[in-house]
């Protein structure tokens, strides 16, 4: 049995705060009348758009328009991202052993000098490898740790991640989860872990590395003739990132892992926070959408949230 050092030692069922000032720049502190989303803007080209302002932004739960109370820009905060690496067999492969571990590099070196960082590692178990640090060359090193056997519980880790990021303070966060996709031993299923997710307010950015023959832009791809066992796992890694407020990339290329993993760390550099007041109503779960009055831009956010009951 592997020993699983923890990264964060208790879960929260939704992340709830209201905005205070400190040393450090603007922070959500406890308050559990007020619901937080993490957002992110991008142009019609996917670049990051890192300007917006409160008056530039629309909140709508279930279609109704929301007052914001608490704004956010993405630069006034350290972000936390938990690097989570698919070390099952399935990544046996110098290929994709290889693209992993540079992913794990274009991501950390394309993130603030102060931005917290952990390591975690995923076969049919879940556990950290290195704790939060800003100290990018001991998370590098700790990736040496990582042992590509056995089977793959994606699902469960990304469980386990989620709830490990929401406990770990506020601010800017996200998952960044390196894998080829497929899952072959979670007891969760991906709806429940999407809703916990969602909850959690914790978005998911996935990196697929995979071969070429399972890479839609590439020229080698074969999935036009056959539906693969990647394609499914791409599939619904990009499920769990569009409803998260994430992102997901499928690569097999150093160009398109360098692009992905750029793209990945701007969008967490300038994530946005508001915050609103719930109306009144059941606990139930209810559908929430962030828009903004600037025309050609799109807002990523979570797709809804459940109140505490």
């Amino acid at each position: 049995m592997r020993p699983i050092q923890q990264i964060a030692t208790a879960a929260t069922l939704m992340t709830v705060c209201a905005f205070q000032a400190s040393a450090q720049g603007p922070t959500f502190a406890a308050r559990t009348e007020l619901v937080v989303l993490s957002a992110t803007a991008v142009d019609k080209n996917g670049r990051p758009v890192t300007d917006l302002k409160q008056q530039e932004l629309r909140v709508l739960e279930e279609g109704r328009l929301q007052s914001i109370v608490n704004f956010a820009e993405g630069r006034d905060v350290p972000a936390r991202i938990l690097l989570l690496v698919d070390s099952s067999g399935s990544m046996d492969s110098r290929l994709k052993t290889a693209s992993a571990r540079m992913a794990v590099i274009q991501v950390l070196y394309a993130l603030a000098p102060d931005d917290q960082v952990a390591l975690a590692g995923f076969d049919s178990e879940y556990w950290g490898v290195v704790g939060w640090t800003t100290d990018k060359k001991k998370v590098e090193a700790g990736f040496d740790n990582l042992k590509a056997f056995g089977a793959t519980a994606l699902h469960d880790a990304l469980d386990h991640s989620a709830r490990d990021l929401a406990t770990h303070g506020e601010g800017r966060r996200a998952i960044v989860v390196i894998t080829d996709g497929q899952d072959t031993a979670s007891k969760t299923t991906p709806e429940s872990v999407i809703a916990r997710s969602r909850a959690l307010d914790v978005p998911i950015y996935s990196l697929s590395v995979v071969s070429p023959l399972d890479d839609p832009d590439s020229n080698r791809y074969v999935g036009r003739e056959r539906v693969s066992a990647s394609d499914r796992g791409n599939a619904l890694l990009e499920r769990y990132a569009t409803l998260s407020g994430g992102t997901a990339f499928v690569v097999s290329d150093f160009a398109g892992l360098k692009k992905a993993a750029d793209l990945v760390a701007s969008e967490i550099k300038h994530q946005y926070r508001l915050a609103y007041e719930p109306p009144q109503g059941p606990a139930s779960f209810r559908r929430v959408e962030v828009q903004t009055t600037r025309k050609g831009i799109q807002i990523r956010t979570r797709s809804g949230y459940v109140p505490p009951s």
